[in-house]
């Protein structure tokens, strides 16, 4: 009973935070269209060939100055520093905890938000690689609801696991982890 109780609540959180996109359109049976008919090509009278003028080309760049410019493509924001600026804390500021924990990367979380989260994971050039929300046992077991703040970007796959405490998060709790990167892509903050 008990377990059933808290898959129940995990799978309800996931379906809060997961990346849920619709279904894919059905296609139609396909109908080719009517064969048409093609106006025959004609070439122009051979008396015309010769009379027929081109444009001289231009080797200078004068006529350049009505092109486009190249559109610049800018490099995206840097995740890390938006984060910052939304009120994200390093996790190792706030508690006694690793700069860079393998596994999960560089953690930042908003104060106000703990224990849950969500608990943002860099790599170590400052790339969104997981987000992490830290489910409490008691919390699970006194049926209470629970929210978590969707993510903006695409989850991969997600992992679920349980954890006896650690500094931040001293009681047992699950973790429920949302990867943005591909398991290939984790290795990335193993080390």
């Amino acid at each position: 009973m008990r377990n059933a109780l808290m898959k129940a609540a995990l799978v309800a959180l996931l379906a809060l935070i997961a990346d849920v996109r619709r279904p894919a359109a059905q296609f139609a049976p396909f109908f080719p269209p009517a064969p048409q008919t093609l106006a025959p090509a004609t070439a122009p009278p051979a008396a015309k060939v010769d009379q027929t003028r081109t444009a001289p080309h231009r080797s200078s760049k004068a006529h350049r100055k009505h092109e486009e410019k190249p559109e610049v493509v800018r490099r995206p924001p840097n995740q890390r520093k938006v984060a910052e600026k939304n009120g994200y804390k390093r996790v190792s500021d706030l508690v006694n905890f690793p700069k860079f924990f393998p596994g999960l990367g560089v953690i930042f979380v908003k104060p106000d938000t703990l224990p849950l989260g969500p608990f943002l994971c860099f790599d170590r050039r400052d790339r969104l690689v997981a987000t992490v929300y830290m489910v409490p046992n008691k919390d699970i077991d006194d049926h209470k609801s629970l929210e978590g703040v969707g993510s903006a970007a695409p989850v991969d796959h997600v992992s679920l696991y349980f954890n006896a405490g650690h500094p931040g998060v001293d009681v047992p709790h699950y973790h429920v982890v949302l990867w943005h990167v591909t398991k290939k892509q984790e290795a990335r903050v193993a080390k």
